[in-house]
């Protein structure tokens, strides 16, 4: 796409319009302060963030880009961190075996976009990651696990982030399938409404990188369009004030989409941004994460403004900082994908992503069946998403009961995918164990064939681990499945979280009549004396499905927290005006 820049200088919804030396000065204000935050993040904290790892990289690329200097030093600190998991001798077994396996979108979707602008070569590592995101999609779009709005708990963004990670990484063995998964999400984005801006965002850049036509982009472009508010920001939800964070994705996503950086209405949104920006470089949104549950890792200081709001507003920084880029003209060219350079043998790329038939020649040319690497990943686990492969394999001598160093095995390699029931019940009939591990990959994939499959060849195995995961992705079948088969719901954290206060901070309103029915005792009070429904009435999601869900079950609506509000109260208190009206209307 080609990106220029007119300079003009007008008014702007009472905002002088900005000039290319406004918007460099803004950036370059801001880029030492996320640089120094970013530096100490990846020195203090072993996990990959969205915030302070992904955006970030994804920053400082498009900085150097715009000809601005980045700290080489620190981005390469940066990317280390990053990207362990992709490099060095073992990475291939780690992504084979599931062993960072959580939650792929956005987790991994995220990862490999960033690879990509990093300039990392698609390899037999990536191609496993983005294989097995593209075989998560479910009914045309993408789940997360995740529930911290609003950067890690919209469908929309788990499902925008895998059709680009699926486009950047899949292997063009696999060509046929990636294509059609394009095509189901395409219709998926087309076919569910937004309802917040990161929404709206991530349809639009959805559709972009799915390989939409002009008519559905524009599309997608009014609905986010539709969103800006007078002063040219956009806001998280309807009702909210307008903030970097939205504005800057927003203006990042309609660039995508071909909106020039000249658009009256585009240029407001700069002007926003330049208005809002602090004199540190940094622009302040509130988090909405304002329940005293511990869902995220414990909280440190990075060097970053803003205390507890400091995750959210380092992330507004940066999507503030590439949509203000945006705005200026490239002065290099990024890196072209170029031809991926392996030293692997030959039966790992046909093990993985190649055709039976190309498997079966190998085979008859000598291979052993029972190959392995260093560490123990087998033939038959690289195989193990293919029916077709491992059944051939198992034909051929494989042992379907050996596993890697780690403890990995086929058939728990199986279970880490949707879709794979046919090689799953290959393996069983092979006398493959069914482990706790396999059925807890089972219901985080959703895929409730798979989860019945190992339930009935281990019907005395551990269900909690599973039954917390479907629980936790929103799955409400195979949660009924999981409970049909033993699993108890009675579980209750040393806080006093039980499984329903734990479905309201995760939005999950679909398995709610399901713990209800089970006996989860619905107006259970944790240490900090919430209740679901006060959970419910703390955190807004943009709907009110949960708190609708446990009112019709039956949750009581005068029990005070410690700070003596009731649910109805504390949605006041935090001027949740949809939850508010949801908890103050008569009830049979």
């Amino acid at each position: 796409m080609t990106r220029y820049l007119v300079l003009l200088t007008v008014t702007v919804g009472g905002v002088s319009a900005q000039t290319g030396a406004e918007v460099r000065a803004a950036v370059t204000r801001s880029l030492p302060l996320l640089e120094r935050s970013a530096a100490t993040f990846v020195a203090k904290r072993g996990c990959v963030s969205c915030h302070n790892n992904i955006l970030p990289i994804l920053t400082f690329h498009l900085a150097r880009e715009r000809g601005l200097d980045v700290d080489g030093r620190v981005l390469a600190a940066v990317e280390a961190k990053t990207f362990r998991q992709l490099h060095g001798p073992g990475a291939l077994d780690t992504a084979v075996q599931a062993a960072t396996l959580s939650d792929p979108t956005p987790n991994d979707s995220l990862l490999l976009l960033a690879a990509h602008v990093a300039g990392v070569e698609r390899d037999l590592v990536t191609g496993v990651y983005a294989l097995r995101i593209a075989r998560w999609q479910r009914d045309g779009h993408w789940v997360t696990s995740d529930f911290r709005p609003p950067h890690s708990s919209s469908m929309f963004t788990a499902s925008a982030t895998a059709v680009r990670a699926i486009r950047l990484y899949l292997p063009d063995e696999m060509r046929a399938e990636g294509d059609a998964v394009m095509a189901r999400a395409r219709q998926w984005f087309l076919a569910t409404r937004p309802r917040s801006t990161e929404d709206a965002t991530f349809r639009l850049l959805g559709l972009v990188w799915a390989g939409g036509t002009r008519a559905e982009i524009a599309r997608g472009s009014k609905d986010l369009w539709s969103l800006q508010q007078p002063g040219g920001g956009w806001a998280e939800l309807p009702g909210y004030p307008t903030d970097a964070y939205s504005t800057g994705e927003a203006l990042y996503a309609l660039h995508e989409a071909g909106v020039a950086a000249t658009e009256s209405a585009w240029r407001k949104g700069v002007g926003f941004l330049l208005a809002a920006e602090a004199a540190d470089g940094s622009w302040h949104v509130r988090t909405r994460m304002v329940s005293p549950a511990q869902i995220s890792p414990v909280y440190f200081a990075s060097g970053f403004p803003y205390a507890k709001d400091e995750y959210l507003s380092y992330a507004a920084s940066c999507w503030a900082v590439m949509a203000l880029l945006e705005a200026l003209p490239a002065t290099s060219t990024p890196a072209i994908d170029r031809a991926p350079t392996e030293n692997a043998p030959p039966w790992e790329r046909v093990a993985l992503f190649g055709a039976a038939r190309q498997l079966a020649a190998l085979l008859d040319a000598g291979l052993d069946p029972n190959t392995h690497t260093s560490s123990g990943t087998t033939l038959l686990m690289m195989a193990a998403p293919d029916e077709a492969k491992v059944r051939l394999l198992l034909a051929r001598g494989a042992d379907a009961a050996t596993g890697a160093d780690s403890g990995c095995d086929a058939l728990t390699i199986a279970a880490a995918y949707r879709g794979t029931a046919g090689a799953i019940r290959a393996l069983l009939d092979a006398h493959a164990e069914a482990s706790t591990s396999a059925l807890a990959f089972a219901a985080m994939t959703g895929d409730l064939a798979n989860v019945k499959l190992l339930l009935a060849a281990a019907p005395q195995s551990n269900k909690t681990k599973a039954f917390t995961s479907s629980l936790t992705f929103g799955y409400a079948d195979v949660t009924q499945a999981l409970l049909a088969a033993g699993a108890s719901a009675h579980i209750t954290e040393s806080t006093g979280i039980n499984l329903l206060h734990w479905a309201a901070i995760t939005d999950r309103p679909s398995v709610i009549p399901l713990l209800v029915k089970a006996g989860v005792p619905i107006d259970a009070t944790d240490q900090n004396g919430f209740t679901p429904l006060m959970y419910a009435a703390t955190i807004d999601f943009g709907d009110t499905a949960v708190l609708d869900a446990l009112l019709r079950a039956g949750a009581g609506q005068t029990i005070r927290n410690r700070d003596g509000r009731t649910p109805l109260e504390q949605a006041r208190y935090y001027g949740h005006a949809r939850l508010e009206a949801a908890l103050a209307r008569p009830r049979p």
